[in-house]
């Protein structure tokens, strides 16, 4: 019977072992900086997720003032948001997906106008 109990506890332990992070879930809380290219050139901003469980809101910091968001999804290691912005009479609506790596993110960013690529690294 104890050979049986340590068998186990061993392969419970590889096995954990074996599930890479991204699997058990990412925690992307905390200030990033989000770099895209657009036609406009390179674009940089800060952006502060804050995560509770599979939700993610948080804020985004550009030359053009700050906007917040609170639509965002958690999903392994995928994260997705929108983020609205208002331009006079006008809104914009910009739909980001990324997949998380450590500290490192890399994504798209859909607008009406077209998709852009983006990577966000973490600084804090």
């Amino acid at each position: 019977m104890r050979t049986i109990s340590t068998f186990m506890a061993g392969a419970f332990l590889v096995l954990t072992a074996a599930v890479p992070a991204w699997a058990q879930g990412v925690d992307v809380s905390g200030k990033w900086e989000l770099t895209s290219e657009s036609p406009r050139g390179t674009q940089t901003s800060t952006i502060t997720f804050v995560q509770e469980g599979n939700a993610l809101a948080g804020t985004m910091e550009t030359q053009r003032g700050s906007v917040a968001f609170e639509n965002g999804l958690v999903d392994g290691p995928k994260i997705t948001f929108t983020i609205v912005r208002s331009m006079g009479d006008r809104t914009m609506e910009m739909a980001y997906t990324g997949t998380v790596e450590g500290d490192a993110i890399a994504g798209t960013m859909t607008t009406p106008r077209g998709e852009i690529p983006w990577t966000a690294k973490r600084v804090d």
